[in-house]
């Protein structure tokens, strides 16, 4: 009488546990990383008929591997290269686009926000206490001053 209960449960375990074992097998053979994505961030100036230059990220210019997917009703939408959408959102996003071709210097720091910034987080004051506090001690300097 013990083991009747337990029976179905154990012919269940009996014929699941074979399909599992070998799927957690196989599935521990499967590469978890991929290598990360590699693409050339050069650009290419281009001329175009009326004289006008044009920036072209380089990956936009190679065939994409998957040419193109299907959409709606058989209609067919050619892919982008791997690299191509960054280069041209990054192309859109510069200040000078020249920065893409040849990079410039950049100057200094301001030194000001960050030693605000880094006021507020030790003091843990916000924009309206330091603006309160600092018209209390203009207040008070020219006070002393008049006197």
């Amino acid at each position: 009488m013990g083991l009747e209960p337990m029976r179905p449960r154990l012919a269940l375990w009996l014929a699941v546990w074979p399909a599992t074992a070998l799927s957690l097998a196989m599935l521990s053979g499967c590469q978890t990383h991929l290598a990360p994505a590699t693409y050339s961030p050069d650009y290419q100036a281009l001329t175009r008929a009326g004289g006008r230059v044009e920036l072209i990220p380089v990956e936009c210019l190679k065939p994409s591997p998957e040419y193109q997917f299907e959409a709606d009703e058989g209609h067919r939408v050619p892919l982008l290269p791997p690299g191509c959408a960054n280069n041209l959102t990054l192309l859109q996003m510069v200040e000078q686009r020249s920065d893409l071709m040849q990079g410039r210097v950049s100057g200094p720091t301001m030194a000001a926000p960050v030693g605000r910034a880094a006021q507020v987080y030790i003091d843990g004051y916000d924009r309206e206490e330091l603006r309160r506090r600092e018209s209390q001690q203009q207040a008070q300097a020219d006070k002393q001053e008049n006197q």
